[in-house]
């Protein structure tokens, strides 16, 4: 192949994939604080990731929380202060309309990818793959590369001695 025919299709190739999405993330309903969160105590625990994000532990897909089980808590204002997004809480609530959070990192169709292979199998953590998550002060904006990477899960399944056979995620 010429050197001006592989440009050509390296370039028709990069339109392609920036015309895949944008690079930032439509805004979410409500800027959730992680940080907040996970030092929250839920009965004699904190907030766990899977108390918000169902089948994260059970189940292929993590999910998202739905509004209804925010407002387990947020129902009624917390602490001496309310804040100002508790209230929108409420109020998105209150108008019924739909409420969805929007995914900002997802695998291509030819991937699959189970939580809970990782999580209870693997003994993985949460952090291992998305990090700091309890640091987070807003939702993430750009899709997570390291969560889209071929190279970054081949890594890690060899250090962890896990199979890199290419049925392993590509079924």
């Amino acid at each position: 192949m010429s050197p001006r025919r592989a440009t050509m299709i390296a370039c028709a190739l990069a339109a392609g994939l920036a015309a895949c999405g944008p690079a930032t993330a439509p805004p979410q309903p409500i800027p959730f604080d992680h940080s907040i969160h996970v030092r929250v105590q839920l009965d004699d625990r904190k907030l766990a990731c899977t108390d918000c994000h169902p089948g994260a532990e059970h189940g292929a897909r993590a999910g998202l929380p739905a509004l209804t089980f925010c407002l387990r808590c947020h129902m009624r204002p917390q602490g001496e202060r309310p804040s100002k997004l508790e209230e929108q809480v409420r109020v998105l609530a209150a108008a019924g309309g739909p409420f969805r959070w929007i995914q900002v990192t997802r695998n291509p169709g030819i991937v699959y990818f189970s939580h809970r292979a990782h999580i209870q199998l693997g003994g993985m953590t949460c952090a291992d793959c998305h990090g700091d998550v309890a640091s987070w002060r807003r939702p993430p904006t750009v899709p997570n590369a390291k969560l889209k990477s071929m190279d970054a899960c081949l890594d890690c399944h060899r250090r962890r001695g896990a199979p890199t056979g290419c049925v392993t995620c590509h079924q």
